[in-house]
This record gives structure tokens, C-alpha cells and sequence, in this order.
């Protein structure tokens, strides 16, 4: 009884990982029935299979070795302590095409989204999604306009912006972020680290948002639909933002 309450608050919550189910249960923000999952000690962490195909991984390179330096971690936030002062962002390109919101899945093919762009705040670690039928400058300075409209209805003013480069770094973006005395860096060529917290925000949104859609599909397989990711994204991203982490 208590794997089943375990894994049924794990898939409520959006596929989160097993330690923050115990600790959201050892603090008392979930049921009674929750809060035997701390208590019980020989109870082992059960098993989801989608978290299983959908989290999957590339194991590295043998040949390589990565040493990470314990001083610099977490340096691209260091100091950002209020909402709005440095904003990281990237874009998720995705080769299906994905279902409007609006149109029951009427459109044609070339009116579907191919992508979105990533807005993630340093300070808070919210992310928030804008959603693109093209990647070029008009959609994403349509998402840049969009984003700073959600901020400022919660009361965020950006004052500077952490892109990749790409498009990004063209002309009309960049006049369009300098226009509004705002601030813009972007990364060295190659050098995906300097945006990594963009990157671990993607990574976040398409692990979780791929573990909710197969998750579907194991157990509603005659309506299972690869288009309705953009919901699927949008809906891990509201759980993962209202989830202590």
C-alpha cells in the first residue's frame, strides 16, 4: 500500500525523482498515508516505467574525463539574488510538429510549433515557456515580448538576459533587447557552459515532459498523440514550478 501511495504521488507530481517524494512526505505537505513513506524504513522506492524509458541517458565517454571545479559550481547565479536581474534563455527545437492550443489539431502542419523558447530566471528558477511555429527573429522577439508581459504582471522587470547565440545574436534581437536599456551577454562560441543554466532547463523540460508523454502511452495507448508535446511541456513546467525543489 504505501509503493502504491508513493508511486501515485510521484506521478501526481509531475515524475520528480524518489528523494523529493520522502522529503516532501517528511515534512507533512502530502497525505497521512504519505507520511508512513519516511516512517517506513524497509520499504523500498518503487519502480515507474516511464520514468525508466523517458529519463534515459547517454553514458560518457570512456575516454574522456570531466572533472568538475567545486569553486565555480553554481557561479552563473552567484549574486542574483532579486527576480528579474539576469534571465537565461535558449531555445528547444523538436522535429515533431506540435498541436496548438486552440485548434483541436485542425491546422495545417506549417501552422504547428516547432520549438519554444526557454526562459529561465536565476534568482527564482522559474521557467517559463514561449511557444514558436519558427525559430527566426520575428517569432522570437514575439516570445521575448510575450515573456516580459507574463514578468511584469508578477511584478518582475528583467534587466538583463544570458543567451546561446545563434539567433539570439542577431541584429533585430539584439535592438530589441537594447531598446528597453536591458542587458544581453551571449556565449563563447562552443562554450554551452556559460548558458548552462538554459541548458539544465531544457534538459528538465524535455526529460519530464518525454516521461509524462510515455507515461500516456503505456496506459492510454488507443489515444496516445506525439503532437500534444507542447502540453506536455507546459504542464511539467507548472508542476515543476510549484514544487519545492
Amino acid at each position: 500500500m504505501l509503493q502504491k501511495a508513493w508511486l501515485r504521488w510521484h506521478i501526481k507530481l509531475g515524475h520528480p525523482g524518489m528523494s523529493l517524494v520522502t522529503k516532501l512526505a517528511r515534512s507533512a505537505r502530502l497525505d497521512r498515508i504519505a507520511l508512513g513513506l519516511f516512517q517506513a524504513k524497509d520499504i523500498d522506492h518503487p519502480k515507474c516505467a516511464a520514468c525508466q524509458h523517458g529519463k534515459q541517458t547517454r553514458l560518457p565517454d570512456p575516454t574522456t574525463t570531466v572533472i568538475k571545479n567545486q569553486e565555480l559550481m553554481g557561479s552563473l547565479k552567484n549574486g542574483q539574488l532579486v527576480p528579474g536581474s539576469r534571465v537565461f534563455c535558449d531555445q528547444l527545437e523538436s522535429r515533431i510538429k506540435g498541436r496548438l492550443f486552440h485548434t483541436a489539431g485542425c491546422e495545417p502542419d506549417r501552422d504547428r510549433f516547432c520549438g519554444a523558447t526557454i526562459f529561465c530566471d536565476a534568482a527564482s528558477g522559474c521557467i517559463h515557456p514561449e511557444f514558436q511555429v519558427t525559430l527566426n527573429a520575428s517569432d522570437s522577439i514575439a516570445a521575448l515580448k510575450n515573456f516580459e508581459r507574463d514578468a511584469l504582471n508578477k511584478g518582475v522587470d528583467v534587466q538583463s538576459y544570458n543567451t546561446a547565440n545563434g539567433i539570439f545574436k542577431s541584429k533585430r534581437f539584439v535592438q530589441e533587447v537594447m531598446k528597453n536599456s536591458q542587458v544581453i551577454r551571449c556565449s563563447g562560441v562552443g562554450a554551452k557552459w556559460q548558458n548552462g543554466a538554459a541548458e539544465g532547463a531544457i534538459s528538465v523540460v524535455s526529460s519530464r515532459a518525454r516521461t509524462m508523454m510515455i507515461h500516456a502511452a503505456l496506459h492510454w495507448p488507443e489515444v496516445e498523440d506525439a503532437a500534444l508535446w507542447p502540453l506536455a511541456v507546459q504542464h511539467a513546467l507548472h508542476l515543476y514550478n510549484h514544487t519545492p525543489n
